[in-house]
C-alpha cells in the first residue's frame, strides 16, 4: 500500500509522541529517520519482532547533536556520514553479518559491495566520485569506501515540475537558470498559470540548503559553497538570483512534503500550477498522491535537468553496539531487511506474499516512499519490469522518467551536497534565506 497524505500526517504524529531514550547500553533498539520515510508496515513488521523504537527529526544536524547519547541507527545524507565518522562514532559496518552473495562471492566489506553490482550504475558513479575525494582528504582510507561506514538508503534529485498544457521551452530546458527565466515573474511573455496571484500557484519545498544548492547552481559550479562564501551578505546575494524570480503572492512554501504533493496532485488547473521539489516527491504528486486520480500525462510534465542537488541518505550504526552482540545481530538483520533484502543471486525482488505484498522489506520500504532506491533490482524492476502495470502507457512513460537518476547525473560530485564549511556559515545560511523569504 502507497504512502498516502494521510498517512504523511498521521506517522508524523505517532513518531512526535515517542520519548527521547538513551538505549546504547540497553536491549532497546533506537532507529532515527526523517519523518515518512519508511512504510509504516515495515516499522510495524520490525516493531512485532524487535524492541526498537522509531524516532523522527527533521535536520542532519539533529542526528549530529543526539547521534552518541540517543540513536542506534540513523539515516543521515552522506556529508554527515563522513562528521559521524570522523568523531569516531559509526560502527565500520561488517558487511558479511548482511549474508549478500553478489556473483556468486559472499560480500565482506564496501569495496566488495561498491564491485558487486548489487547497487545501481547513478550509485556506484556516486560512491567512486565521493570515495575519490573522501580518500584524497583523508576522511576514509584509501582502502576503504563510504560503504564501510553507510549503507545507501535513496538517492534523490531536485527537481521541477508543472501543470497544464505543454511548454515546449519550459521541458526542454536542461538547467535552472533556463526554468526560472521562463517562469519569472517579471518576465513579459510569461504564461498565465505562472503569473502572481493570490492562490500562489508556485509550490517550493521550504529548505535552507536545498535551495541555496539550487541558487548556487544559477551563476556558480555545484551546489556548495565555496571557502569564501561566509557572510550573511554573501549567501544573500547568491539567494538574490534565485529569489528575484518570484514574489509572495504566488510563492507557496512549506517544510512539508506531504503538503507539496497535495497542492501539485490536485487536478489542473487545481492547486499549484508548478513545483520545485524531489523527484520522489513529485513521482507520488503524478500519481494522485494518494488522494486524486493520477495526473493526465498531457497536462502533468517533468524537467530533467542535466546539473541540480542530488543526495544521498545512508543507514549508519553506532559503534556503542559492539558493547551489546546480540543487539548489534539485530540491528544488522533489521538493516538488512530494510536496505539490502533480494539483493543476493537467486533472489526475486518482485516476488510477492499471498496478501499481495512484496516477500522482501526493501521493497515494500520503496513502494512506499519511492524515491529513487539504490538497488540495482529495485531500478530494474521499475524502469524495465510492470512495477507501474497498473497505469496507462503515457502515465508510465512519465513515471519511469521522474523515478530513474542516471549515472550521467551524479557523475560530478560538486552536485552532491556536502556539509557548510563552519558553523558560522551555517547559521549565516539560515538567516540569509529567512531574509530572502521576507523580502519575497
Amino acid at each position: 500500500m502507497k504512502k498516502t497524505v494521510l498517512n504523511f500526517i498521521k506517522i508524523s504524529s505517532i513518531l512526535s509522541i515517542v520519548p527521547i531514550v538513551s538505549s546504547c547500553s540497553s536491549d532497546k533498539i533506537v532507529f532515527a529517520n526523517y519523518e515518512s520515510y519508511m512504510s509504516e508496515d515495515v516499522m510495524r513488521d520490525l516493531q512485532s519482532k524487535n524492541n526498537i523504537v522509531f524516532l523522527p527529526y527533521e535536520t542532519n544536524e539533529e542526528i549530529e547533536n543526539k547521534f552518541s547519547g540517543y540513536y542506534d541507527v540513523a539515516v543521515p545524507s552522506t556529508y554527515e556520514v563522513i562528521k559521524l565518522h570522523k568523531k569516531g562514532l559509526l560502527e565500520k559496518i561488517d558487511w558479511s553479518l548482511f549474508n549478500i552473495v553478489a556473483n556468486g562471492n559472499k560480500i565482506t566489506n564496501g569495496i566488495e559491495a561498491l564491485n558487486s553490482k548489487i547497487f545501481s550504475e547513478a550509485i556506484v558513479e556516486l560512491v567512486k566520485g565521493l570515495d575519490k575525494e573522501y580518500q584524497a582528504s583523508g576522511a576514509i582510507d584509501s582502502n576503504e569506501s563510504i560503504l564501510d561506514y553507510g549503507i545507501p538508503y535513496f538517492l534523490q534529485s531536485f527537481s521541477f515540475a508543472y501543470k497544464g498544457e505543454k511548454i515546449s521551452k519550459l521541458s526542454e530546458a536542461k538547467d535552472w537558470s533556463t526554468i526560472l527565466k521562463i517562469i519569472n515573474s517579471n518576465n513579459p511573455n510569461i504564461d498565465p498559470r505562472f503569473t502572481p496571484h493570490k492562490e500562489r500557484k508556485i509550490a517550493i519545498v521550504d529548505d535552507a540548503r536545498s535551495m541555496f544548492g539550487l541558487s548556487n547552481t544559477i551563476n556558480y559550479e555545484g551546489v556548495n559553497p565555496d571557502s569564501s562564501i561566509k557572510s550573511i551578505h554573501d549567501f544573500s546575494n547568491i539567494y538574490r538570483d534565485f529569489s528575484s524570480n518570484f514574489n509572495k503572492d504566488y510563492t507557496y512554501f512549506n517544510t512539508d512534503s506531504g503538503q507539496i504533493i497535495s497542492t501539485l496532485a490536485k487536478p489542473y488547473p487545481y492547486g499549484a500550477s508548478c513545483a520545485i521539489a524531489y523527484n520522489g516527491d513529485l513521482l507520488y504528486a503524478a500519481q494522485g498522491g494518494g488522494l486524486y486520480d493520477p495526473a493526465d500525462p498531457n497536462y502533468f510534465h517533468y524537467c530533467k535537468l542535466d546539473k541540480t542537488l542530488i543526495a544521498l541518505d545512508m543507514v549508519v550504526i553506532n559503534k556503542k553496539s559492539k558493547n551489546n552482540q546480540s543487539k548489534r545481530e539485530k540491528i544488522y538483520d533489521i538493516i538488512k531487511d530494510i536496505c539490502l533484502s533480494g539483493a543476493s543471486d537467486n533472489e526475486q525482488i518482485d516476488a510477492t506474499k499471498p496478501d499481495g505484498t512484496f516477500v522482501y522489506d526493501s521493497m515494500n520500504n520503496f513502494d512506499y516512499v519511492e524515491y529513487t532506491s539504490p538497488l540495482r533490482k529495485i531500478c530494474k524492476f521499475v524502469t524495465d519490469g510492470d512495477y507501474f502495470s497498473e497505469y496507462s502507457e503515457p502515465q508510465i512513460k512519465l513515471y519511469k522518467e521522474i523515478f530513474e537518476i542516471t549515472k550521467e547525473e551524479v557523475a560530478d560530485v560538486s552536485y552532491i551536497e556536502e556539509e557548510m564549511v563552519s558553523e558560522l556559515a551555517k547559521s549565516n545560511l539560515h538567516w540569509a534565506y529567512m531574509g530572502m523569504k521576507y523580502k519575497l
